[in-house]
């Protein structure tokens, strides 16, 4: 395949976006119009989705973003994107380039108008492969508010396809994703054995809710202000920062998981998923201590090796039983009940279900 180059990557996204009527290369936040058309004005509630656990982070007054931008130009570097020289040309998503695509209908749960949210998905379909989870979109839509498009389509693609990051995660059938869920409750197992076992006795599946902190980074689960920290760390210090902050948030909050009743399922999804009725924003101490406590976590490169062989030749058994059972089911009654990885927040609770039947394969 014909590759991007550095200078041509940033040139094919100002063509696309010239394209577009689009002339802008800066961090969202710091492009004409941006809060006039995303903030909300005096009604913080009138935001952008995306703005929502901005809780102040961000603002409009000159120079109020400053240092945050200061530290986001830094991201490239910290995660080795700054040395990405070309990417790869990529297979096109189903509808790209109309609003059937997956990426168009993710930029508007992401964004409030047409400027933003086309940029937003120019710089998806740089990067993503024929193959896509609104994980991307989530991770793609915070680093446009403080990094320069072209930056952030490198920044996607290191993350994507480096073994230190999360390669495998943003696809429609994330394995690699499932692994991890595994590993990440055989960490707790280990640790907090009644907290394992409530969540067992509850029959809480770990891929079911736990793709909010592995494949979304804790977009839309925390506030701005420790969300920066968690994606810092994260670049820093690859999969493994996201190990220890699984163990870190269940640590967090494992006396209100116990304190509540197996039989109170939705409960214990909102209390895993950080739901913000639950933990609202004014309550940044709580956020910040889940972050500094996976930066200060135990868990090893070597401990999660080890768990990944493991847990992977024990997913690859489980889904040769899936598939050979849902084909046995195509055959009764001809319908496609293939496992697919929701890509949308509206399919989570059949997607829940899909995940069930795969741990109990």
């Amino acid at each position: 395949p014909n590759p991007t180059s550095q200078g041509g990557m940033a040139d094919e996204l100002a063509s696309a976006l010239g394209k577009l009527g689009i002339n802008e290369s800066g961090p969202f936040i710091t492009q004409d119009k941006f809060w006039e058309n995303e903030g909300g004005g005096d009604n913080p509630a009138l935001c952008a989705p995306l703005l929502d656990r901005n809780s102040g982070l961000l603002g409009t007054a000159e120079g109020s973003n400053t240092e945050v931008l200061a530290r986001a130009a830094k991201w490239a570097a910290l995660c080795g994107a700054d040395t990405v020289k070309e990417l790869p040309k990529v297979t096109a998503l189903k509808g790209a380039g109309t609003s059937e695509s997956i990426i168009w209908r993710d930029a508007e749960r992401t964004f409030k108008t047409e400027p933003f949210r086309k940029q937003m998905i120019s710089v998806l379909e740089l990067v993503a492969d024929g193959d896509y989870h609104q994980g991307m979109g989530y991770f793609c839509g915070f680093m446009l508010l403080l990094v320069p498009p072209a930056d952030v389509a490198k920044i996607l693609h290191r993350v994507g396809t480096q073994d230190k990051y999360t390669p495998g995660y943003w696809k429609g059938q994330p394995e690699a994703f499932v692994r991890d869920a595994l590993v990440y409750q055989r960490l707790v197992k280990t640790r907090m054995p009644e907290v394992a076992a409530h969540l067992e006795k509850a029959s809480l599946v770990p891929e079911a809710y736990a793709q909010k902190w592995f494949v979304g980074l804790c977009v839309h689960t925390m506030p701005f202000a420790p969300l920066l920290e968690l994606f810092e760390a994260f670049l820093a210090e690859g999969n493994l920062f996201l190990f220890k902050l699984s163990v870190a948030i269940v640590e967090a909050i494992k006396d209100k998981i116990l304190e509540t009743k197996p039989g109170e399922v939705n409960k214990l999804f909102e209390l895993l998923r950080l739901d913000k009725k639950l933990f609202p924003d004014d309550n940044k101490d709580f956020f910040f201590a889940i972050v500094k406590a996976a930066k200060e976590g135990d868990v090893t490169a070597e401990e999660v090796k080890a768990l990944r062989e493991e847990e992977n030749t024990k997913l690859q058994e489980k889904l040769v039983k899936v598939r050979e059972r849902e084909a046995e089911l195509k055959a009764e009654d001809d319908d496609d009940d293939e496992i697919v990885f929701s890509d949308e927040d509206e399919d989570e609770e059949d997607e829940a279900a899909r995940l069930a039947r795969l741990a109990a394969a």
